[in-house]
């Protein structure tokens, strides 16, 4: 049941797309069907993703205020229910950025699964009636890399830096760890990992795991939402970032 769900809403229509963008683009270039299909999806979750940004901008906005709450009350049940009080005030919802981030991890799975059933034999069971099945598939992003091959080192470094700038970028709209005791300095060690570590190991999975049309994905997904994390700070000016 789960299996068959899945298929249906998230592996077929994606599996489907890609083999169409194969056959109307020049040459079948897997790679180009790769950006354009990501550049979709980016386009569709484009709302979701613009108030989940917006969201952790305006409660770093007022992070202030909540640090003088918890300072001035100790009682952690009537703290909790300060913040919440001043988040509903503030018009400000302290989940929003959850939804995108499971959003995009399905689509991750589901679209590596619908590369490696191209990169491997087409199936003519998943295909909708109205596709018809390419006579020619190029695995050769713009002639000369290889989309089914693992360990690209270029696509590797990619992806490490493009995630690096966007890990930066979201640092800038994420509350920063105050005090000085050992939690928050447990909070400000984590933070720093997060944007040095998540990097290191993106790029390891793009190079030892993945094959390089993920590594793509992966890159320009990457580069869509850096987009988005810059418009949005520009539509935001004159709001507290630090």
């Amino acid at each position: 049941m789960l299996a068959t769900f899945w298929t249906a809403v998230f592996y077929q229509p994606f599996y489907n797309i890609m083999i169409i963008g194969i056959s109307v683009l020049p040459n079948g270039d897997l790679g180009i069907a790769i950006i354009l299909l990501t550049i979709i999806i980016k386009l569709a979750l484009f709302p979701l993703n613009q108030k989940a940004i917006e969201g952790q901008i305006k409660m770093n906005s007022v992070q202030g205020e909540v640090n003088a709450i918890k300072e001035r009350v100790t009682d952690k049940v009537e703290q909790n229910k300060q913040v919440f009080a001043l988040y509903k005030e503030k018009n400000i919802s302290p989940f929003s950025s959850c939804l995108p981030l499971l959003v995009q991890a399905i689509v991750l799975i589901a679209l590596y699964r619908a590369f490696l059933g191209i990169l491997g034999i087409i199936h003519p069971a998943v295909l909708y009636p109205f596709v018809h099945q390419t006579g020619m598939i190029n695995l050769h992003f713009l002639g000369f890399i290889d989309l089914s091959s693992k360990r690209s080192i270029v696509f590797a470094i990619l992806v490490g830096v493009t995630q690096l700038i966007q890990a930066k970028l979201m640092q800038g709209r994420q509350a920063k760890p105050t005090g000085t005791g050992m939690q928050a300095e447990f909070a400000r060690n984590m933070q720093t990992q997060m944007i040095y570590g998540l990097p290191i190991m993106t790029a390891g999975l793009s190079y030892f795991l993945f094959p390089s049309a993920v590594a793509l994905y992966w890159i320009t997904s990457n580069i869509f939402t850096i987009g988005q994390e810059l418009y949005t700070r520009r539509k935001m000016k004159g709001k507290s970032l630090a």
